[in-house]
């Protein structure tokens, strides 16, 4: 992004990680959320959703709840959004029980 002039913050990284997320990148959907924490940033629920979201479609339903848990204990709200990703995640990655967690 630097290189380009775009500025880091909120907006970008979740636009990134999104953009990660259509793209099937889970892997480096959870590096930029973790260059946000490391940068200082805001980890927006907007930029978590995108991140489970990101792990749901690399069918990877561990990785979403560990950033569940995680986006929890930072104190960012999940959204109803949050929660069907993260069912959606436990049943494309056929944890079905992980679900009922």
């Amino acid at each position: 992004m630097e290189q380009e002039g775009v500025q880091k913050n909120e907006v970008t990284f979740s636009s990134t990680i999104s953009a990660c997320e259509k793209s099937g990148n889970w892997k480096m959907a959870l590096e930029l959320l973790q260059q946000m924490k490391n940068e200082g940033t805001a980890q927006t629920a907007i930029a978590y959703n995108a991140a489970i979201s990101a792990c749901k479609k690399g069918l990877n339903p561990s990785k979403s709840l560990e950033i569940f848990n995680t986006m929890k204990q930072e104190g960012v709200t999940p959204a109803v959004i949050t929660y069907s990703d993260l069912i959606s995640a436990c049943e494309k990655g056929q944890q079905w029980k992980l679900a009922l967690e």
